[in-house]
């Protein structure tokens, strides 16, 4: 914490939201406003500069926000980064808590609201704020049912691409039986009744994509693999977790507030 309370770093494209958050901010006694930037290389650089205690972001696209994520907590690990966000698709909620967000709110939240948010993440570093539709979170815990395997990962990445069962088995190293085993795995869990329907439900659930990986810690692997904690980069892919959701929903329809480090497996409190 800065010397005249919490440092906070806005990263967002919307530049009268940017500096309406920076004046509501900076009138608050605790917290210190260091900076609002417009993009990732002013964002990654001030970051990287002064470690600020929290990082509140948004981005005009799901990728463009996972990427954010993953770039800053990349060069200040330490600090807590809250997504304040106009969407809310569930595979993006997923996406940013296995990047281990400190927070997931929407832009519906009044003023006083994200300043109470940054103050609890700054207070409860082991804790995560979910400020979200109940519907989405309701879709968050459904799509966690059909979460792919590595394996199974790499072999719809190259189904994707048009490839034989023995072309898969044949690049992947196993056998053409081994591939038609994890495929039925696959069509059992997204509920498929094709290859194509396969491919395009997972694209649906932004499972695939391109074969960079990013980890919880921002970092890529060039030849694709999927490390464990681990996101693909373009496709945002999921993985396994555990992790519990608590509190009592919210008058506006949203589901607050909750004890969250693990990465998925969300479950909804009464």
């Amino acid at each position: 914490m800065g010397i005249n309370g919490i440092t906070v770093l806005l990263v967002d494209d919307q530049t009268l939201l940017r500096e309406t958050l920076c004046h509501a901010l900076a009138a608050q006694s605790d917290i210190e406003v260091i900076g609002g930037v417009t993009n990732d290389e002013m964002a990654i650089h001030v970051a990287a500069k002064t470690k600020p205690d929290v990082i509140l972001l948004d981005g005009t696209e799901p990728c463009e926000i996972i990427s954010r994520i993953a770039g800053l907590r990349q060069v200040s690990p330490e600090s807590h980064c809250i997504v304040l966000t106009s969407l809310h698709h569930p595979a993006l909620i997923e996406h940013a808590l296995r990047l281990q967000v400190s927070g997931f709110l929407t832009k519906s939240l009044n003023r006083e609201e994200v300043v109470s948010a940054i103050r609890s993440v700054s207070r409860h570093p082991d804790q995560i704020l979910l400020a979200v539709p109940k519907e989405s979170l309701a879709a968050v815990l459904r799509d966690s049912q059909a979460r792919l395997s590595s394996r199974e990962l790499q072999i719809m990445e190259k189904v994707a691409l048009g490839l034989s069962n023995g072309q898969i088995a044949s690049r992947l190293a196993i056998t053409e039986s081994t591939v038609k085993r994890h495929l039925r795995n696959v069509f059992e869990k997204l509920g498929a009744v094709s290859r194509i329907d396969a491919v395009n439900k997972a694209k649906s659930m932004l499972v695939l994509g391109s074969s960079a990986s990013v980890n919880g810690n921002g970092q890529t692997n060039d030849n694709g693999s999927r490390e464990k904690g681990g996101v693909n980069a373009a496709s945002r892919g999921v993985g396994k977790g555990r992790g519990s959701v608590s509190g009592a929903a919210r008058a506006n329809g949203h589901e607050p507030v909750v004890p969250y480090r693990a990465p998925l497996g969300v479950m909804a409190g009464s």
